[in-house]
């Protein structure tokens, strides 16, 4: 007898509301509209495509799991970086009590949330073909869709598998590989099968969407995959599996054509997707308001909260301190509680090396354009994977174009091998604090958690170190899914 997986019969036959308000769109809810008639026309699957879009920033779990964004979070409580004030909502990830939970929201929301996108993705992937409309349409939303399978399948891999180790077979166990619209509860494929799905997605998907635009709705671009971040999540994996050649061709090919933000634009909050280094982004009108589930209900520093008022964000004291004077971006942060006040008049605590990196909209209104990729990112990536590589010349100098933007005073780095690379992860670190890479960053490199000589309060966050390839850098698979599906087991803690 088939067991069927608990969260796909949740998401199986479903999409998802449409994002766009275009009248030329069929915007009836796609939750009561039979999957056949979804795919009668290109106009209408652009409402599924749109659909996964809102999944990325929509509450679809607990308080503090709406959407990707929730999860940027969790993996930077998770890090060495991000510092809680306090106990509130993401505190038990920066313990890792979550993810060693089999019972924990957090570990079944993420599964839900990543296999939902794939699921979604399934019926596009395998009904577009028929739609009514141009080719390009029924290609760009083909593309769209490959995109979205190959990044949640990403996420999933990272958090529940073991890290990918360039040079080995990589027999691990990943997640279940579900690759059309089924309730069947498959078995867990490798990390290697995995990874080797991830990469044939995104590169058909790169494919697909070359030359393509949205024409038609004006207010989509930043939420939709475009050729550019199809390249720029090709990046992310190639990095992930140290795969230096193509990592660093990936991300030069994302970058081309996107500019970097001014220093001034640097300064204002992170949550508008007109900002033009934001590749891609969500975009969160009025009607589609998180209130209390929103990144920026926890990420910001005015957003009028119990959770902004008792436990604001700070950044490690160590790496502030590695921040140039003259660096703007240290203007993300005050070194001083006493400094904190005075730049913001805060109704709640003030705490040193307090963030004020992100803005909500008001402080009773949390919403916020998500930023999932920036052109910072690509330059990171490249400058990373060339140094590791060795090519020290042209990685120096990748990394010279993004700092000196950042930095006007900052100097071409004289750094070569490893002290090169330190200097670029130094740099990542501070430019993407906060946007949900740390983590990922410290199991794809094998890297130990320190957070000592920093301003980690061990009675709030308890752990303050875990040694590199521990059993903790892989999560629990939720309980859900295994009561309901006999095919899936269990990883060891």
């Amino acid at each position: 007898m088939k067991k069927i997986s608990f969260y796909l019969i949740l998401i199986a036959g479903v999409l998802l509301l449409p994002q766009s308000c275009s009248d030329e769109l069929d915007v009836t809810p796609t939750q009561s509209v039979a999957e056949a008639d979804v795919f009668t026309s290109t106009r209408n699957a652009w409402g599924a495509v749109n659909g996964i879009h809102r999944t990325m920033f929509q509450q679809a779990g607990s308080m503090n799991n709406a959407g990707h964004g929730a999860h940027m979070i969790h993996n930077d409580f998770m890090g060495d970086d991000l510092v809680p004030a306090a106990w509130q909502w993401f505190v038990r990830s920066s313990r890792w009590q979550e993810h060693d939970n089999e019972n924990s929201a957090h570990v079944s929301d993420r599964w839900r949330l990543y296999y939902r996108i794939i699921a979604n993705a399934n019926m596009i992937i395998h009904n577009i073909e028929g739609a009514e409309g141009p080719a390009r349409d029924r290609e760009f939303i083909l593309g769209q869709a490959l995109a979205y399978r190959g990044f949640a399948y990403h996420n999933l891999v990272q958090f529940y598998g073991h890290r990918y180790e360039a040079g080995t077979n990589n027999d691990q166990l990943g997640v279940p590989l579900v690759l059309e619209p089924t309730t069947e509860g498959l078995p867990r494929a490798t990390v290697e099968e995995v990874y080797a799905q991830i990469v044939q997605d995104l590169d058909e998907a790169i494919s697909l969407l070359d030359g393509k635009v949205v024409d038609w709705d004006t207010n989509a671009p930043k939420s939709h995959i475009t050729h550019d971040v199809a390249l720029g999540l090709r990046a992310r994996v190639a990095l992930t599996m140290s795969d230096w050649s193509n990592a660093a061709s990936a991300a030069n090919q994302a970058r081309e054509g996107n500019v970097l933000m001014s220093q001034a634009q640097m300064l204002e909050g992170f949550s508008d997707h007109n900002n033009p280094e934001f590749m891609w982004a969500s975009r969160q009108i009025e009607e589609h308001t998180t209130y209390f589930h929103s990144f920026f209900a926890f990420m910001s520093y005015n957003f009028n909260s119990t959770n902004i008022r008792t436990s604001p964000k700070a950044i490690n004291s160590e790496l502030y301190h590695q921040i140039s004077d003259t660096d703007i971006r240290k203007e993300h942060w005050e070194e001083t509680a006493e400094g904190a006040r005075e730049r913001y008049d805060m109704p709640g605590t003030a705490v040193d090396y307090h963030a004020f990196k992100f803005e909500a909209a008001g402080g009773g209104d949390s919403r916020g354009d998500i930023p999932f990729m920036r052109t910072a990112e690509m330059y990171l990536i490249e400058a990373e994977a060339l140094a590791r590589d060795g090519q020290d010349g042209q990685a120096a100098q990748v990394l010279y174009d993004l700092i000196s933007e950042r930095d006007h005073e900052y100097e071409l780095s004289a750094n070569t091998g490893d002290d090169l690379i330190e200097e670029i992860m130094i740099h990542r670190r501070i430019e993407l604090w906060g946007e949900g890479h740390r983590w990922f960053d410290l199991k794809r490199l094998d890297l130990p958690l320190d957070r000592h000589g920093t301003n980690f309060n061990s009675s709030v966050v308890i752990l303050m170190e875990y040694p590199a390839g521990g059993p903790l850098w892989v999560s629990l698979i939720p309980r859900n899914e295994l009561e309901a599906n006999e095919n899936v087991v269990q990883n060891v803690h």
